[in-house]
């Protein structure tokens, strides 16, 4: 299967060999005067060059095409210039000092993702395409951004949980394309993909729009992939400490103006054998004849050695664009693979896992089309995913492992390292998710947008180890019994434009539903199979406004009435070690944030950004796992939490080519009452496990026209540091008991990139924990020392 996967990534390398030519030329201001460092870019191929002193350019190896050129200059109007490569160029073009002014105000042209961020709902968009050179994973990115904390559970693709203003879990929901990632099974997940597979990260915050959000509590983050829209070929490979390799290909072939093929894929391969500091360790006492007679325990330094971790990803996509029936259709098929070897549980405790593991195959097709009619006055966006995962778990050993990867004489009585009994469970799970977006300009000032989200999800599967149910006499496999859920999510939208775009409200709806059926397997010795069958609907509706009191300053406010779904493993549990729960209702949050931003191009080198947004959330019946008994666990509603928490972030260029950015966060989550809670919540302690206080602060520093080239040489750093907090519940932490304090953490990463546009190479050496600081994560995991990548990125 992986030499499958491996022979599908190189593929789309035939596609693109082409006859190409050398683009050169001047860039001057309309008095005759050179303009260095402008800026020239192809609208393909990734291809782009800087001017020298003298304004002088040269793009190498251009492919044979059509393109559009793109030349800009700080202070000058940038220019587009359509040109037909079929030999070599030479091109002279001069550039307007002539600026469009808003009184003494310069506007510049804005990215997507900056147009994101100035939403009247609060958005931090990530434009994740300016660290596609650095060897680094989406996660490492997500966590510059304010209010944000990705936790995991080990290294490389290990499992992870994302904090985001306080909530938690499955209270954030994270979206591929806009769609659930769980529609694409467990094959990929948020720290499996590389950097240069995304185009940017969204995050947003306290509102869901109706054309992304489905069910999250008030927190999203949505993974948009890499837009491909012009013919091009990039790869790159990574390699770095505890045995990482890393390796990505994309490319887009155009057969057409209005016909293409893309390929997107990745590979991962990671042993995640870091050490671990003064971890707790079981160890066996023997007598003088050699026999054990009794155990003890000791704090060692422990290498992880059951952590390897192997995923792929691989994606085709055919794309129509332009016809009379559809602006663009695009269909595509992926195919996933995850395969986790499985260290600890929850916990690090004195004994490790040496046998578990758990693999994953996903299957996917996906249908994109959109249509603007009536003079683009309506436009229709249809997306749907239909997937199949196979999944498979190993649990079944009555071996016990300790830290120091020696099996224990004492045998393992639950015959099982992580759930409460054996498991060898075949599972798969058939989804399928679909979107529906109509936008309709009701005039000039007023839009009104639609939207509808189903999804339908249906898991079964087979344990030949498994619980048992006895009906009427007859032993039975729960998992052979269909699990089933339903849900559908409608929103309806209306915004305006006031004031000559001064004042943007905007106002929705949402309407929530569901039903879910499955076995109930606490029911025993029943006569006929005790299928239960739950079902719901909930309303929810809010506000955002935002008013632009200067062109260089905006304040925003929204509020929304929010309601998450269960998921199918908090009603359905696991069929091991978590319990169903069906009676598990939704969590339900009122959520009000509110934001001031100020930004300003001060000159043609030097930009200053400042924005603060404060957030108020009211949490009712929060979903949480819970004790229950001395083996398993079952997810309860907690009664009500409340959250507020104030975030900034603030960005600087003070001279020219040097960035320096911070963002600061401060969160408060409080348990107001308690819920059905088995080990017994406390009223008035922070929500456990999630930090109050944490900001980071990075700079980059570029290097340009390295030995008289188009070459540049970029230096970052990045300090995050998080205050302390507990990951139980506890009313005093200085009182607390010190192994469940995770101690205040200070982490530097650092990083260099060198790049040849002429060669279309770049190369980059990240390290992450320069100073070997002791670093704790998701329940006081320990994360990695001081650890390296090295990355070779390639484009055509």
């Amino acid at each position: 299967m992986k030499k499958l996967l491996f022979l599908s990534l190189l593929f789309p390398v035939t596609l693109l060999a082409q006859n190409r030519f050398d683009i050169s030329g001047s860039v001057s201001a309309a008095s005759g005067e050179p303009l260095p460092f402008a800026n020239i870019l192809l609208d393909k191929g990734n291809k782009y060059a800087v001017a020298d002193k003298d304004g002088n350019f040269t793009i190498p190896r251009v492919v044979a095409g059509a393109y559009i050129m793109q030349v800009s200059s700080l202070g000058y109007t940038t220019k587009s210039l359509p040109i037909e490569v079929n030999q070599a160029l030479t091109l002279s073009i001069v550039l307007e000092s002539q600026v469009e002014s808003l009184g003494d105000v310069t506007v510049y042209g804005k990215s997507e993702a900056t147009k994101i961020s100035e939403k009247a709902i609060t958005i931090s968009s990530l434009d994740i395409q300016k660290v596609a050179d650095q060897a680094l994973g989406v996660e490492t990115v997500l966590k510059t951004s304010s209010g944000v904390v990705v936790r995991q559970s080990g290294g490389l693709g290990s499992n992870l949980n994302i904090n985001l203003n306080g909530l938690t879990g499955q209270a954030v929901r994270v979206y591929y394309d806009g769609i659930p990632i769980q529609v694409y099974g467990s094959g990929i997940q948020l720290n499996s993909i590389p950097v240069d597979a995304l185009e940017r990260v969204d995050v947003y915050k306290g509102v869901m729009p109706i054309d992304v959000g489905t069910d999250a509590l008030g927190g999203g983050i949505n993974l948009v992939p890499l837009q491909q829209n012009v013919e091009n070929l990039r790869t790159s490979y990574s390699f770095g400490s505890f045995n990482t390799h890393r390796f990505t290909l994309n490319g887009l072939k155009k057969f057409s103006e209005n016909t293409s093929l893309s390929v997107n894929s990745f590979f991962n391969y990671a042993d995640n054998d870091y050490r671990m500091r003064d971890i707790p360790n079981v160890v066996e006492v023997r007598g003088s004849d050699g026999n054990v007679i009794g155990v003890e325990e000791e704090t060692i330094d422990a290498d992880r050695f059951h952590d390897r971790h192997t995923s792929g990803y691989v994606e085709a996509a055919l794309r129509l664009q332009n016809r009379s029936w559809a602006d663009r259709l695009e269909i595509a098929s992926s195919y996933a693979y995850r395969f986790d070897e499985i260290q600890q549980g929850r916990f690090i405790a004195n004994t490790s896992v040496g046998e578990a593991d758990q693999e994953f195959n996903t299957f996917t097709q996906r249908v994109d089309y959109r249509k603007a009619f009536f003079n683009d006055k309506l436009n229709l966006r249809y997306y749907g995913v239909l997937s199949l995962a196979l999944s498979k778990t190993q649990d079944s050993t009555t071996a016990i492992y300790n830290w120091r990867g020696q099996i224990l004489e004492t045998p393992n009585s639950s015959g099982s390292e992580i759930f409460a009994r054996p498991t060898l469970r075949d599972g798969d799970e058939l989804g399928t998710a679909h979107r529906i977006l109509v936008n309709y300009k009701l005039n000039s000032t007023f839009t009104l947008s639609v939207s509808d989200f189903y999804r339908y999800s249906r898991v079964k599967g087979d344990d030949p180890v498994g619980a048992r149910l006895t009906i009427d006499g007859e032993s039975i496999d729960p998992n052979t019994i269909p699990s089933r859920l339903n849900r559908n999510i409608f929103g309806a939208e209306l915004r305006a434009n006031l004031w000559d775009d001064k004042l943007t409200p905007q106002v929705f709806y949402k309407n929530y539903s569901y039903n879910a059926e499955s076995i109930d397997i606490l029911q025993q010795a029943a006569t006929v199979l005790p299928i239960r069958e739950v079902q719901d609907n909930d309303n929810g509706y809010g506000v955002a406004l935002k008013y632009q009191v200067h062109p260089n300053f905006f304040v925003r406010s929204s509020f929304e009435r929010a309601v998450r779904i269960p998921t199918e493993t908090e009603v359905f549990g696991d069929f091991a070690a978590i319990l169903p729960n069906f009676e598990l209702r939704p969590e339900k949050s009122n959520n009000l944030n509110l934001g001031i931003a100020f930004e300003k191009q001060l000159d043609n080198q030097r930009f200053i950004s400042l924005k603060v947004d404060g957030f108020l959330r009211d949490q009712e019946d929060l979903i949480r796992l819970d004790q229950f008994g001395p083996e398993n666990a079952i997810f309860i509603n907690e009664a009500e939490v409340d959250g507020r928490g104030v975030e900034a972030s603030f960005r600087v260029i003070p001279v020219r080519n040097l960035n320096i950015s911070a963002n600061y966060t401060y969160q408060s989550n409080e348990i107001a009452s308690v819920g059905d809670s088995e080990t017994g919540a406390t009223t008035g302690a922070q929500v456990p496990n999630i930090p109050q206080l944490f900001y980071n602060v990075g700079a980059t520093y570029s290097f340009e026209r390295i030995f008289n080239s188009p070459n540049t040489l970029e230096f970052n750093w990045t300090y995050f540091y998080t205050d302390r907090f507990s990951i139980n519940e506890v009313a005093d932490l200085d009182n607390a008991n010190p192994i469940f304090i995770i101690p205040e953490q200070n982490l530097h990463n650092a990083g260099i990139t060198y790049r040849m546009p002429s060669k279309g190479i770049s190369l980059a050496l990240n390290v992450q924990n320069v100073f070997d600081a002791e670093i704790f994560d998701n329940f006081r995991i320990p994360r990695p020392g001081i650890n390296y990548a090295f990355k070779i990125n390639y484009s055509l």
